[in-house]
């Protein structure tokens, strides 16, 4: 279940965030790899989540119109994805990691999304510019902004949990956790913003390697401690 819940927040990420990058700016085929990366990862984690599959046919259903931009069936199908998206991650949440409410499985669920999202599409537009030369830079801008932002918020989400389970702050796991996906990824931050300014985007792109490991780690330890422990961790 854990392995199903880190694949379709992955997935979910992926695609919630594409609005950042703009299909003007990336092009059809980036949007194209986005939505074979995210319905493979969320057909992935139908082995042990089976409704997920609905994820994965409105993935198909977008990626069929997406040649289609100004039409009415593009854009309700990709707003039905996004909606579905979101159910899926929110419930999977709340199976994996037993929270003690809904509201602290919303919280967890999107914070795990927006930043597993925000750091695996910067690191895969960084990629992107290696193909499509002379793309604007602002996309890769807006992404760096969001890793930072997505990065405070799970950092202030994991510090209001901890209040709940104190018992937590004994455990070597989640300094771990703490430690490898939110301190590194805030000290990594200065580094990316510093290369994507300068329009350096293959150096930009090795660091948000490095990110895209620690947040990984993080979001792994993270979802381990928090299903012990029963709170977004």
């Amino acid at each position: 279940m854990l392995l199903s819940l880190f694949l379709i927040d992955a997935a979910a990420g992926l695609y919630l965030f594409l609005p950042l990058v703009g299909r003007r700016n990336a092009g059809v085929k980036f949007y194209r790899l986005i939505l074979i990366t995210s319905g493979v990862l969320a057909l992935c984690s139908t082995i042990a989540v089976p409704r997920n599959l609905v994820v994965v046919v409105l993935t198909i259903l977008v990626y069929v119109v997406l040649r289609y931009p100004k039409r009415l069936i593009y854009r309700l199908s990709a707003s039905l994805l996004a909606i579905a998206y979101l159910v899926a991650t929110v419930l999977t949440y709340h199976a994996a990691i037993r929270p003690p409410n809904l509201a602290w499985s919303i919280a967890g669920a999107l914070a795990s999304v927006a930043l597993l999202g925000s750091v695996n599409l910067a690191m895969l537009l960084g990629h992107w510019y290696l193909v499509v030369r002379g793309m604007s830079i602002d996309p890769l801008k807006r992404l760096t902004h969001a890793t930072l932002i997505t990065t405070i918020t799970k950092l202030l989400l994991v510090a209001i949990a901890v209040f709940s389970v104190p018992a937590v702050l004994r455990d070597i796991f989640f300094w771990m956790r703490a430690g490898w996906g939110l301190i590194i990824p805030l000290l990594l931050y200065p580094m990316v913003w510093g290369t994507v300014r300068i329009r350096s985007t293959m150096a930009a792109t090795g660091i948000l390697y490095v990110e895209v490991v620690a947040v990984v780690i993080g979001e792994v330890l993270g979802g381990w401690l928090g299903k012990l422990m029963h709170m977004p961790l």
